[in-house]
């Protein structure tokens, strides 16, 4: 049962222990903790394996992201001699992508998300379950590929969500690393809600009016309260989101009280039970909401991208997109999901290019799996937003695209 708070308390809002022996959002563990440890990670563990995998519900039918991972690992390690790695490190490779597929035939350990990211190196092990994943991909490097993490975290995935009835609410304070359910509130007085009988004696239809009436406004004034509650929660707390719920048609009933800046930070509306769901399924339901709206969001990057193509503000195709990218121009990066191209990096500066020759006077050119994939990477090492998509929106570019944060000189 949801613990309640009085009305008149003016006790701030204490919390519970998070359901599935989570970390709390607020005492800096969970992804925090696992991304600070990744980063202190560096080298010293030799090559370290970093695999996102997007686990969506099309995904888990049929267990088709495991087909799918099992051919990025073999990929992955028929591409090892290619980039020229000894013996000795093959095997090493080997052993921890052994690891990972091992990790993925149990479904226990993918729930949370819609995604996940696995980092394994000789003696470390660690899975962070995420709420969406921009492209499953496997790499290979001396340290754990973390942009795409840190993206995650930055951008904003801590959400408040408020599920309320006529007679009580629940909050849950719902992140990376799990869920806690803070002080509820229950409407005190409530007059029950049965069919009208009137009084023994009394004409048919006399004082209905009134105990219908009685009954709307207790229902408002409540909703009012819930909503003032979210408020203060979503002012103590630094929250990217509020997400609402309740029982069928009532599901909204909360968005009209909401302040006008509170319902624009609303990411979804749930349909559910208030007073019997579980903190994991409030979870599960809002991490699902934060990937349809990163997809809405991937949706509309492509949208700018094709009215800005006659601008200047935008390039297109492969070579064009990785040349911006390597001056720094890039705002927006936009990638075909199902495509996947293999290049080169230049050592000295550092460019990625699909021909060797196009680096020359830029130190060795070495070889890369995919571009696209360490595209991802340096564009959100500098803070450019990436929008993955696939199926008829990937059909309005060419495999790589971008809009620009300035133009150069033609």
């Amino acid at each position: 049962m949801a613990r309640t708070a009085s009305r008149s308390s003016s006790r701030a809002p204490q919390r519970r222990s998070p359901a599935g022996g989570g970390s709390p959002g607020a005492d800096g563990a969970g992804v925090p903790g696992i991304l600070a440890e990744l980063l202190a990670l560096g080298d010293s563990r030799g090559w370290v394996v970093s695999c996102y995998q997007k686990l969506e519900p099309g995904d888990r039918a049929g267990e088709k992201y495991r087909i799918k991972l099992k051919n990025r690992l073999r990929r992955a390690a028929e591409r090892l001699d290619i980039l020229g790695f000894s013996h000795a490190d093959r095997e090493a490779v080997a052993a921890e992508l052994d690891r990972i597929e091992t990790h993925f035939r149990y479904p226990s350990n993918l729930t949370g998300g819609r995604g996940i990211a696995v980092f394994a190196a000789a003696g470390f092990f660690r899975a962070v379950p995420l709420p969406y994943v921009l492209k499953s991909r496997v790499m290979v490097d001396r340290t754990p590929v973390v942009g795409e993490l840190v993206a995650l975290a930055e951008a904003g995935s801590r959400v408040l969500a408020a599920v309320a009835d006529r007679r009580s609410a629940r909050f849950f304070d719902v992140g990376l690393e799990g869920v806690t359910e803070l002080d509820g509130i229950a409407a005190l007085d409530t007059t029950r809600a049965r069919r009208f009988h009137p009084e023994r004696g009394a004409s048919p239809g006399a004082g209905e009016y009134h105990f219908h009436n009685r009954i709307r406004e207790e229902r408002q004034r409540h909703f009012a309260f819930v909503a003032d509650a979210a408020a203060a929660h979503l002012r103590a707390r630094p929250y990217d989101g509020l997400v609402i719920g309740g029982i069928g048609v009532d599901a909204s009933a909360l968005l009209p009280h909401l302040a006008p800046p509170l319902r624009e930070r609303v990411l979804g509306v749930l349909r559910l039970a208030p007073r019997t769901v579980s903190p994991a399924e409030i979870r599960d339901r809002a991490m699902e909401l934060l990937a349809e709206a990163a997809l809405r969001a991937s949706a509309d990057a492509v949208a700018e991208l094709v009215a800005q193509r006659d601008t200047g503000w935008a390039v297109e195709s492969v070579e064009p997109t990785l040349r911006a990218l390597s001056r720094g121009q890039v705002r927006t990066l936009v990638v075909d999901g199902d495509a996947a191209v293999p290049g080169f990096r230049c050592s000295g500066s550092g460019r990625l290019t699909e021909v060797p020759s196009s680096g020359r006077g830029e130190g060795e050119t070495l070889p890369v799996a995919d571009l696209l994939d360490d595209a991802i990477e340096d564009a959100l090492r500098q803070r450019a937003r990436v929008a993955v998509v696939r199926g008829a929106e990937a059909g309005r570019f060419d495999r790589l695209a971008a809009m620009l944060r300035f133009r150069t000189p033609r």
